[in-house]
């Protein structure tokens, strides 16, 4: 196959458009018409159905883009494979993670690997739990970082740290004292959640329907950030992980609530990657360290959450 024709038709597929994928490639839109015209003419079928405002993948060519997909992640598997031969631990490094572990874990991670490696660049992209299993699924991700992973055909889990959903209010809020409380004693006060695609809601969700207790949250967003600023300022509940409000918890600007709930304990932080998708040595090596950290920052979200409690708790609720 015409690996040129192959490249142009991914991105005239990803641009909706031979003018802007010219542009994005500098190349002369003529050529690269040519040499999807070339692909077509190889493969025997249409793979773009050309209009005056652009143009759409044929049945064929949405075929051809999923294997594409394939094909562009092995490419990028030989030159790390040849640079790794050389003796070059670099490369790019794609991470798809959800937003709670990007205020201290990830950036911590990654200073340190790259004070090890630091030919080693990442493309770091913020999602939902469902997005960042999609990105896996596309093969637009190497690794990700995920809470709450169930199942999905395609993607495995390959290491796990312990992360509680756990529920975080102002010091001056009624639950800041530390009497233990339940799920639906909570939902009472007011409280945030960020919106359905994340593993939060989902899970907060799903406990408050066998509770039968209403979720009715007075904000709702795709950024954790937003919400614990919101939160701070209304006197509100926020259900994060201890990761998604580490810096304030630390510094006191939010206290833990002593939320009793099972189903909450259990959650868990994992690396997630494509089944049967061979990465390439760099990423790899990353995702063996970061493996390697989590029982540290475990150990440091156990330090920072009993300061918390020492600080904030009444002395009969420790």
């Amino acid at each position: 196959m015409n690996l040129n024709g192959l490249r142009y038709f991914m991105e005239v597929a990803k641009c909706k458009s031979i003018r802007r994928a010219s542009d994005r490639q500098h190349v002369a839109a003529s050529a690269i018409s040519r040499q999807i015209s070339a692909l077509e003419h190889e493969l025997d079928c249409v793979l773009l159905d050309r209009r005056s405002d652009g143009v759409s993948l044929t049945e064929a060519g949405e075929r051809l883009w999923v294997h594409g997909l394939k094909i562009e992640a092995q490419l990028q598997l030989v030159h790390s494979d040849i640079d790794d031969l050389r003796a070059l631990h670099r490369g790019v490094i794609r991470i798809t993670t959800v937003e709670g572990i990007t205020e201290n874990f990830l950036p911590d991670i990654l200073t340190e690997f790259n004070e090890a490696y630091p030919d080693v660049t990442f493309e770091i992209t913020v999602a939902s739990l469902d997005e960042t299993v999609n990105a896996l699924d596309r093969y637009e991700a190497d690794i990700g970082f995920v809470y709450d992973f169930s199942n999905h055909h395609a993607i495995e889990t390959t290491a796990h740290c312990h992360q509680p959903l756990m529920a975080f209010v102002p010091p001056a809020h009624p639950l800041s004292d530390g009497r233990a409380v339940g799920l639906a004693e909570i939902l009472t006060y007011r409280h945030v959640l960020p919106d359905d695609s994340f593993g939060i809601s989902q899970l907060v969700k799903r406990v408050a329907k066998k509770e039968k207790a209403e979720v009715s949250p007075c904000a709702r967003s795709n950024l954790l950030n937003f919400l614990r600023n919101y939160a701070l300022r209304t006197q509100a509940v926020m259900f994060v992980p201890l990761q998604g409000v580490y810096s304030e918890v630390v510094n006191g600007t939010f206290a833990p609530v002593n939320l009793q709930c099972a189903a909450f304990a259990h959650r868990r932080l994992s690396i997630a990657r494509r089944r049967q998708r061979v990465l390439s040595p760099a990423t790899e090596l990353f995702s063996k360290f970061a493996e390697d950290r989590f029982a540290h920052w475990e150990a440091l979200d156990a330090k920072a959450l009993e300061g918390a409690q020492q600080r904030c708790w009444a002395p009969s609720s420790l």
